[in-house]
């Protein structure tokens, strides 16, 4: 399809991740929306932190900042023999695989550059850096361009008038645009979108410290709700669909998203409110039948019982799984850079690769 939009003509943020100068800039998530801060990083141990704290954020943009992360590795690295910096490279990969288990997009890049790697591995040792660092780039830069496509296609498939997102999967989810993001401002530009509900998304709040931040910043009109609220909206017949975005989507269309989402779907079925998940295709794992295969992240029992730096709740036992799994059969189509997929997922799927 024919793109009518470039990303500098549906967002002015820059990109929430890139690399430049041997370092990893990216815009630091926990401080929103009280400041807007870009940091920068130089060494693979901080960007590993920077994604287990979720200062960078969102499975295409967990990607690319580990992407940035062997960049990193690479350029800087002292080694004087091959064997030095493999040794140095294949520690970089672990330690960045091993910051969070459910955004496949994180093992998807590097898994990526590490093939590169072992295919070049005859080659010079400044070819192969040379060769790491141009490939975490394309990443970055293919991120955006999918994104874009996305926002198209989903624009057109999605009915106009009122949308109901969950969490974050905008600009700042991504390198720039974002997955839902794209669509929305495409929407946006169009006149298709009337409303932005917005879910707070307890309990880090990325619907309320993140979506809510950016779509205001590029002036989306839009209502932020409780995440308790969404069920009596649909009620009162102010949801015309809802768009989600994915961390993680498997063979037979199950997928994993933000906690909370799961609730969203089963309430969207109910209503007869078309229920959308859009993600590129670095986020589909076909090596995963359904999505009981799919590990969920526990993040910590402090994110339940604060709330911006503030106590909320006694010192009791907490349960904070990060994602829920909604099951295929309440999906109404994914959409993706290369189109979009409807039922059976499971037939449909295979088709993109």
């Amino acid at each position: 399809m024919k793109l009518k939009y470039k990303p500098e003509e549906l967002t002015k943020l820059p990109r929430s991740v890139e690399y430049r100068d041997k370092k990893v800039y990216l815009i630091d998530q926990r401080l929103l929306p009280r400041e807007f801060k870009v940091i920068s990083l130089s060494t693979v141990e901080q960007v590993a932190k920077a994604i287990k704290t979720m200062q960078v954020r969102g499975a295409p943009a967990i990607g690319a900042a580990a992407a940035f992360g062997l960049a990193l590795y690479a350029e800087r690295s002292r080694a004087e023999t091959k064997d030095e910096f493999f040794n140095g490279f294949y520690r970089a990969y672990e330690i960045l695989k091993n910051t969070r288990p459910t955004a496949v997009n994180l093992f998807w890049a590097l898994n990526r550059i590490k093939k590169l790697v072992e295919e070049h591995r005859e080659d010079s040792l400044a070819e192969i850096k040379r060769l790491i660092v141009r490939e975490a780039q394309k990443i970055a830069d293919e991120d955006v361009e999918a994104n874009l496509r996305m926002g198209h296609i989903g624009a057109e498939i999605l009915p106009e008038g009122n949308v109901l997102t969950h969490c974050n999967a905008g600009s700042l989810a991504t390198v720039h645009l974002g997955t839902v993001g794209a669509v929305l401002r495409v929407m946006h530009k169009e006149g298709k979108l009337n409303l932005l509900w917005v879910d707070e998304t307890r309990p880090v709040l990325q619907g309320a410290r993140l979506s809510a931040w950016e779509y205001h910043y590029d002036g989306i009109p839009l209502k932020l709700i409780a995440d308790n609220m969404a069920g009596f909206v649909m009620q009162q017949g102010k949801v015309d669909a809802i768009i989600v975005g994915a961390d993680r989507i498997v063979a037979n269309g199950d997928f994993a998203n933000k906690i909370g989402t799961y609730t969203l779907a089963v309430l969207a079925k109910e209503h007869g409110i078309p229920f959308f998940t859009v993600a590129p295709l670095s986020t589909i794992d076909m090596s995963l039948k359904s999505g009981e295969e799919i590990p969920i992240e526990e993040r910590s029992r402090e994110e339940v019982l604060t709330c911006g730096g503030c106590k909320i709740a006694p010192d009791v036992d907490v349960y904070n799984p990060a994602f829920d799994i909604t099951p295929h059969k309440y999906l109404t189509a994914v959409i993706t850079d290369k189109g979009v997929v409807y039922p059976p997922f499971e037939r449909n799927l295979k088709k993109l690769f």
